[in-house]
């Protein structure tokens, strides 16, 4: 273990003290560097950089293992529920019985909006992505619930609670709007996957029961996509935060960083590369022959993880539960699909050496698309499942104390000492 470092800068030598994980990594303490040596690190998207300390979850680009809060993941997809892992991710414990029943009532309780923001839907074109309507939504919440974080805490209204139940109401409603069809209340009664996708496929016309498989794989599959670590929406959130910004401001922030195409984009990919494999004949391993050859980009929000050398552990589990979804599901053209191609990228070793595997969006994709959910929703639906890990590190930087507000630097590169010239002096 490295006990200590020296930064050697001309003929002056500084100390930076050493930090050590509760998992054996390290990190280069450089806070006070610009102050005593006059100098600042540069490190372009913050790949090198830790920006804080953290007890809500780690994973590991070696082994690919994921555990939130010291608990393997795994282990929260075998036994947990995604309101419980929820309650976890966000509070720091796994909740006893009546903690649990209480928070599960309190989802229940805050799951209705204002009538008034129900007026708003109308205000979006009927083409408006859902993503867009709901980073607006989450962050109009601040207009009808102005009392701070403490404040409202300390009355007995959580508003991470709030904000929790609330959201997949206002995606269940986006999604109405966009299809034209009437909003459905959610129902008390109702878990809260379940209840959500009452809200999304009923209709007041005819009754309709949410087949309990749906509900299954969808808790499961957003506890995978609950926490992962400092990705870009996350450390959005986490800065917003920071500043002790509205919660709703700072998660509709993190909303608005999914939208970006490095980050998961409007749209996630896998569906129509599928499409694109079925209308050029359906022959999956020429197609994935020319990824083998060069010839084909490959899209990594479809095959493999940069982040990890090894397959991720998300992605295995992931697997599990296309497996589980499809073995009592009709098979639609695009799901057979999906499974030959896993079946193949599964068994070449091409592949395998090259970490080219099929990934969560693949599988979350493939998955979304069977239930009936448009690809235009897939990345909301990663939105819900990724709010408790956004909520936990806004509560973790909020209640710390001895944080300061992030203020990055950059290296200026522009032009300096230009006068300025009149404008009837300009060519």
């Amino acid at each position: 273990m490295i006990k200590k470092a020296v930064l050697h800068l001309d003929d002056k030598s500084y100390e930076l003290p050493i930090l050590t994980s509760n998992i054996g990594s390290q990190g280069i303490d450089i806070r006070g560097l610009k102050e005593k040596a006059g100098v600042v690190t540069v490190d372009p998207g913050f790949y090198n950089t830790a920006i804080g300390e953290s007890s809500i979850s780690v994973w590991n680009t070696n082994t690919g293992a994921l555990n939130y809060r010291g608990y393997d993941v795994a282990e929260l997809v075998k036994h947990s529920s995604f309101v419980e892992t929820s309650y976890l991710l966000i509070y720091g414990k796994l909740p006893n019985k009546t903690e649990l029943t209480d928070f599960s009532t309190r989802l229940s309780k805050h799951s209705l909006i204002h009538e008034d923001m129900v007026n708003l839907f109308d205000g979006f074109p009927g083409k408006a992505h859902p993503l867009a309507i709901l980073s607006v939504m989450v962050m109009s919440l601040s207009s009808y619930y102005t009392s701070e974080y403490e404040e409202s805490t300390s009355q007995g209204a959580d508003q991470i609670t709030r904000l929790l139940a609330k959201i997949r109401t206002i995606s269940a409603y986006s999604y109405k709007q966009m299809i034209g069809q009437p909003f459905v209340f959610p129902q008390d009664k109702l878990p809260y996957c379940t209840n959500f996708l009452n809200m999304l496929f009923s209709i007041p016309a005819e009754p309709y029961k949410v087949p309990e498989i749906y509900d299954s794989i969808l808790n499961r599959l957003w506890i995978l996509y609950a926490e992962h670590g400092f990705n870009l929406a996350t450390t959005t959130v986490y800065l917003l935060g920071s500043a002790q910004a509205n919660l709703f401001a700072s998660v509709s922030a993190g909303v608005s960083a999914l939208w970006g195409s490095r980050e998961g984009g409007h749209k996630v990919p896998a569906i129509e590369w599928i499409e694109d494999i079925i209308k050029n004949g359906g022959d999956y391993k020429s197609y994935l022959g020319k990824i083998k050859d060069g010839k084909l980009k490959v899209q990594t929000n479809v095959l493999g993880e940069p982040a990890y050398k090894v397959k991720s552990l998300r992605s295995i589990l992931a697997r599990e539960l296309f497996l589980e979804f499809f073995k009592t599901q009709n098979i639609d053209p695009i799901a057979e699909m999906a499974l030959k191609i896993d079946e193949y990228t599964s068994s070449d070793p091409f592949f395998d050496k090259n970490n080219l595997y099929p990934n969560i969006d693949f599988y979350s994709s493939v998955i979304f698309n069977s239930m009936g959910i448009p690809q235009s929703m897939f990345t909301l639906m990663q939105a819900i499942g990724k709010l408790p890990g956004w909520l936990a590190h806004w509560r973790e930087i909020w209640l710390n104390k001895n944080y300061t507000k992030a203020r990055p630097k950059r290296l200026y590169k522009g032009e300096v000492d230009k006068k300025y010239t009149k404008l009837t002096d300009r060519v």
